[in-house]
């Protein structure tokens, strides 16, 4: 699928949902800028595979395919920013660096904590500029955006700030990720999913906590429970029938598991939001 980004330096900073799943690959007609500010995402890129979590930063060429899923637990805060390719060929006169290829190499990188604010507020700017505020806006956006070029620039010559594409075993677990988001409202068991996936019990159960920080169980509840809340807000569907559609035993289990997990009551829930 084709997205034409008609804009030079268009930006897109949203929140994204628990358990958003893109359901086709798609391309631009520009560069992207993806920074994930908060929550974790799995990142696929033509045939690789990378794993996002609050400071990840992707670099994705034009024309190459990509998506993205992200996991369950809470909401995700996510720029990002379009760009044609002429933007790059400054630092290259200046340094004499293939930047493309430099990007091809490391597309993938982690931006510390302690300059998430410092990504975060850079694509703000250009995102206000790009508004038109006055005749120097565009000159303001090509500083901010040669200052943010040239920060990931530095933060790839470390190797500890680089994200490798995941191994064969993860690639595994997110497909497991995956057939729960999917799944979710239908009974899923721990037994019958390790068995699908030509795994042990033991097995799954330790690389799914080790990949997601979750207990298998316990990332199903959370999925069941955001998906819940979710209808609670968007539809007038009954207690009861959210249970049932969002795979809880009934009304009752889903009421003290979501007030567990949510902090509040279904039904108080759904009236502040």
């Amino acid at each position: 699928m084709y997205h034409f980004i008609n804009d030079n330096f268009h930006t897109d900073i949203a929140t994204v949902p628990p358990s958003y799943k893109m359901k086709h690959f798609h391309e631009h007609n520009r560069w992207e800028l993806m920074f994930i500010y908060s929550g974790s995402c799995t990142l696929y890129v033509g045939d690789e595979i990378y794993m996002l979590n609050s400071g990840g930063l992707a670099l994705i060429p034009p024309d190459m395919a990509h998506m993205t899923t992200y996991l369950a637990g809470s909401d995700h805060t996510r720029y990002v920013l379009y760009f044609n390719n002429d933007e790059l060929k400054w630092i290259a006169d200046d340094s004499s660096q293939d930047i493309e290829s430099i990007f091809h190499k490391h597309p993938v990188i982690h931006i510390p904590e302690r300059r998430l604010d410092y990504i975060s507020s850079i694509i703000q700017k250009i995102s206000y500029k790009h508004n038109g505020v006055d005749s120097l806006s565009l000159s303001f956006i090509h500083s901010y955006f040669h200052e943010l070029i040239l920060f990931i620039l530095r933060c790839q010559m470390y190797e500890d700030n680089v994200i490798t594409k995941m191994d064969t075993g993860n690639e595994l677990i997110q497909k497991v990720i995956e057939y729960i988001i999917e799944n979710y409202h239908n009974d899923i068991t721990m037994a019958a999913t390790a068995e699908l996936f030509n795994m042990s019990e033991s097995s799954l159960s330790k690389k799914f906590k080790a990949f997601t920080g979750f207990r298998f169980r316990e990332y199903l509840i959370n999925v069941r429970t955001h998906a819940a809340a979710d209808l609670l807000v968007n539809t007038s569907l009954s207690i009861t029938e959210i249970a049932d559609k969002c795979g809880f035993a009934d009304s009752n289990t889903m009421g003290g598991t979501f007030k567990k997990i949510m902090g509040e009551a279904p039904g108080s829930y759904r009236k502040s939001h």
